[in-house]
């Protein structure tokens, strides 16, 4: 179990991958951004895109879903009270294999609760080419160990793929969990890319 204490600035979590599949990003885009290059693969082809690309807000769910599986599911994580920068940088489109990285900027405990902290990560995803595509600066609280108690092993799982899809669709073995490992490579986030989704 992780507590704010065994969050360190420069430590980097590999998540796992989503895989992105044109069903998630038809129903997706259908229920909640119904934008025509995001809900019609016709009418996309016509579009700037010139093609189906996923929503902003369902890539930002994408990665949500590796973070809570690869890392928050084995942390005392007490919600968060924003986010940051949140940046579309390159289309998402069916067929993607993104990878899900959080990179540790900073930690800071309570001033106002001594029983907490707030871990300040940078999120990405990141194609198969290893250029970013999506990312944020997450503020997450943290419970703090209890006092007396030792700091335990993280648990760790094996990275693996999104195992329940977006809305229903896909897989339905939730029983899969992504990676927890921390490595020593930074992650480089910075662009220069537009934002490329609306």
């Amino acid at each position: 179990m992780r507590y704010f204490e065994d969050f360190r600035p420069g430590d980097v979590h590999e998540l796992g991958t989503v895989t992105v599949t044109a069903e998630e990003v038809l129903e997706f885009g259908r229920r909640f951004d119904p934008q025509p290059f995001h809900t019609d693969p016709e009418l996309a082809k016509d579009s700037q895109f010139g093609g189906l690309i996923a929503s902003g807000f369902h890539t930002q769910s994408m990665f949500m879903r590796r973070y809570v599986d690869g890392l928050l599911a084995y942390s005392e994580c007490m919600g968060s009270p924003g986010i940051d920068e949140v940046r579309y940088l390159r289309p998402v489109r069916p067929g993607d294999v993104l990878t899900a990285r959080v990179e540790v900027l900073g930690v800071t405990p309570s001033p106002f609760n001594p029983a907490t902290g707030t871990v300040k990560p940078r999120c990405t995803l990141v194609g198969a080419d290893g250029a970013p595509v999506f990312s944020m600066i997450l503020h997450s609280i943290f419970r703090r160990r209890p006092a007396g108690s030792e700091a335990g092993r993280l648990s760790s799982m094996p990275a693996s793929e999104d195992p329940a899809g977006c809305c229903g669709c896909g897989p339905k073995d939730t029983a899969a969990r992504g990676s927890g490992r921390t490595s020593d490579r930074a992650v480089t986030a910075e662009t220069r890319s537009p934002a490329m989704s609306a």
